[in-house]
């Protein structure tokens, strides 16, 4: 397969750091084409698995006549698959993802990652969609396995922009009914919504059978809080404003955002989501081949 780059947000840096990187589900996956997972459904290629009875509607040719000569019963030879899988980039398109410099706000940095896994996705013959959010679903991608959705994908992430309020549960909901059960399902998101309903959300990728991995993305202004003297704060996605001295509320504010991450983290790890938190300030090929590094320690 050629490469894609003439695509800005897939650099040869980007490329030559992805080339031996492979992701493969932790959890069985079904698919239909040879790839690099193992399906727990059942074809009749591959690796031998078990027998079973004949069932009427299974096809004749796949009866094991010689069992039936030495039983007189009938019997069908199943198989495992290696078999690709669908994997699903959902990605935060609202307006405080667009917090940073213009060329790295996160929404930015978040695309680069998404491109990454795209390509990758393609790159092993797997499945791959797309859906961006804000307070609805803003676009959607089928998973497909062709190059030339490849690239189409990765256009559209070049002409996207950060705009509107958050409303994730909603969203999840409607991504978790549209998706194929046992896919993954890999969300980019600063992730400052989690209540009662955004945890039902994930609930429902978890019934679909789904492995999930949230890629919390963060500017070093949340995870430092560098400012100094009277600073006036605006919300992004509401428009309202306060002013504050930086100093009297710092160490308060670091508190309560390191302890809202240890929840996510603990939330997700009951709940077997993978859970990472990014910062813009790091780049972002070092932070995906750090977290692949950190991925294959655990299998």
């Amino acid at each position: 397969m050629s490469t894609p780059t003439h695509n800005a947000l897939l650099t040869p840096r980007t490329l030559d750091a992805l080339k031996n990187i492979e992701l493969v589900a932790r959890t069985m996956v079904e698919g239909t084409l040879t790839g690099l997972h193992r399906s727990p459904y059942h074809g009749f290629s591959s690796e031998f698995s078990e027998y079973r009875k004949y069932c009427p509607g299974d096809a004749v040719k796949h009866v094991d006549w010689v069992a039936y000569a030495k039983t007189d019963r009938y019997y069908v030879k199943q198989y495992e698959d290696e078999t690709n899988t669908r994997t699903y980039v959902v990605l935060d398109q609202s307006a405080s993802m667009g917090l940073g410099t213009a060329k790295t706000h996160k929404f930015n940095y978040a695309c680069y990652l998404a491109a990454a896994f795209i390509y990758l996705m393609q790159r092993q013959k797997d499945a791959v969609g797309l859906f961006t959010y804000a307070d609805a679903i803003r676009s959607y991608y089928p998973a497909h396995g062709s190059r030339v959705h490849m690239l189409s994908l990765l256009a559209h992430l070049e002409h996207l922009v950060p705009e509107g309020r958050s409303d994730a549960a909603p969203c999840f909901h409607r991504i978790a009914e549209a998706v194929h059960r046992r896919s993954i399902v890999i969300i980019f998101s600063d992730f400052f919504d989690m209540n009662a309903q955004f945890i039902s959300s994930l609930r429902h990728f978890q019934h679909k059978s789904c492995e999930v991995i949230l890629f919390q993305v963060l500017d070093p202004m949340e995870t430092e809080f560098p400012f100094r003297g009277l600073i006036e704060f605006r919300d992004m996605e509401t428009g309202e404003s306060i002013e504050l001295e930086s100093e009297d509320c710092r160490d308060a504010y670091l508190e309560d955002l390191n302890r809202y991450i240890r929840n996510m983290k603990q939330l997700c790890g009951r709940m077997n989501i993978g859970f990472e938190t990014l910062s813009t300030g790091t780049a972002f090929d070092k932070a995906l081949l750090a977290y692949f590094h950190k991925r294959e320690r655990m299998f």
